[in-house]
């Protein structure tokens, strides 16, 4: 099953670049009214509780826009709300098969190899693939220092083709900003994913409407 969600601008949080947890959820208001249109919530710093708490309140508070959660499996077991894991987190494969299937996954894809070997597992397990992939780098980014290799526009295209002729739906991440989103345009990805350029903009709402504007 394909969860259907609209892609086109999707935001992860970060509460270090957003100059503290209080405020990311003003943060994500503005960017929504300003075209975001998936939200993820990622704080590697809060305990459970806190961020169990943090994902309700986002999700009572934009009860039109999908939230995934990072990482963060049981959380979103209990809440119903979609996950996206990295690469190091929990297996793919595990995750699929303990959560519902209206609950999409995410999964960060940093080479067209990890595609492969994930399109390997899941025929091997018998299991949907995910529902989206991040793929990126495309550029250097200081939000994320222990990323792969910058993918540059044609290397993310390459991954996105294979991930599209699969049925599997994808976002560029890594380095995307309002200087660079347009040379994204021909890349056939579904949307782009940001971090910095909108939970550190002095206006988020008029960050992410520049953002889908130059995108599409």
């Amino acid at each position: 099953m394909t969860v259907a969600i609209d892609y086109s601008l999707y935001l992860v949080t970060d509460p270090d670049i957003a100059g503290g947890a209080q405020r990311v959820a003003d943060i994500v208001a503005n960017a929504v009214q300003g075209g975001v249109t998936v939200v993820q919530l990622r704080d590697k710093h809060a305990s459970d509780e806190e961020f169990l708490q943090r994902a309700k309140a986002l999700v009572n508070s934009h009860p039109g826009v999908p939230v995934f959660v990072n990482d963060r499996f049981d959380v979103a077991k209990q809440l119903g709300v979609h996950l996206h894991i990295g690469q190091n987190d929990m297996p793919y494969v595990e995750a699929r098969r303990l959560l519902p299937t209206q609950q999409a996954i995410g999964l960060s894809i940093e080479t067209g190899e990890q595609l492969e070997q994930l399109v390997a597992k899941c025929a091997a397990a018998r299991v949907p693939l995910p529902d989206v992939i991040g793929i990126g780098p495309v550029w250097a980014t200081a939000t994320k220092q222990d990323h792969a290799a910058p993918l540059g526009p044609a290397g993310v295209a390459a991954i996105a083709e294979r991930a599209r002729a699969i049925g599997v739906r994808s976002v560029a991440i890594g380095g995307v900003h309002a200087a660079n989103a347009e040379l994204l345009r021909e890349v056939p990805v579904d949307g782009i994913c940001v971090v910095s350029a909108i939970m550190g903009a002095t206006d988020p709402q008029a960050a992410a409407h520049t953002l889908r504007q130059r995108w599409r």
